[in-house]
């Protein structure tokens, strides 16, 4: 399995923006298209108290290879206009998948990658989640708290930024990774 350094692309995302895997279907409308863009089925979860506010699959370019990011906010929101999502992908060289909806306020995102993540810099500590090892990081940024978390699976890796708050605590991110992992194929 190919690797890469989880957290060096995780820190950038953070600083830039009761747990039911039950939802109301809108994964439905792209998993098949994620499944095939990626070569591997990929679990993305529902929660009816965070909806999902875009799914995209960047091209990461200096590795030329996609990943799937897939946000959650507080609030849907209104959807933005064609030409903001135009403009969007081609500044990231994303494609939107789902969304994007205006989604206030963020409070976490689900990425997925063929890659296996490491921590280069020994800056994570390790907990065990469902039994599979969950590296994470916790910083402040202007007085806000994030947590940062990935994990690795037969095919790849799943990384989780959190921004966190009152409702959105570290033990429920945990939660919230916990419900990845008893849907992704360890």
């Amino acid at each position: 399995m190919k690797k890469r350094n989880g957290l060096l692309f995780l820190v950038p995302l953070l600083i830039a923006g009761a747990c039911s895997s039950e939802g109301s279907g809108v994964v439905d409308s792209f998993e098949d298209q994620v499944d095939e863009e990626l070569g591997t089925e990929v679990f993305i979860p529902e929660f009816e108290e965070y909806p999902i506010t875009s799914a995209e699959i960047q091209t990461v370019p200096l590795a030329g290879t996609k990943e799937l990011l897939v946000t959650y906010s507080g609030e849907k929101g209104e959807l933005k206009s064609d030409e903001y999502i135009a403009n969007h992908e081609e500044a990231v060289g994303s494609e939107v998948l789902y969304g994007i909806y205006e989604g206030e306020p963020f409070l976490f995102r689900i990425g997925y990658d063929g890659f296996e993540a490491m921590s280069g810099d020994g800056s994570t500590e390790t907990v065990e989640i469902n039994g599979v090892d969950v590296r994470y990081m916790e910083a402040e940024d202007n007085g806000k708290e994030f947590l940062a978390a990935f994990f690795n699976t037969a095919e790849g890796s799943y990384s989780i930024e959190f921004a966190l708050n009152e409702e959105l605590t570290r033990e429920k991110a945990f939660d919230i990774i916990g419900t990845v992992i008893e849907g992704a194929d360890i």
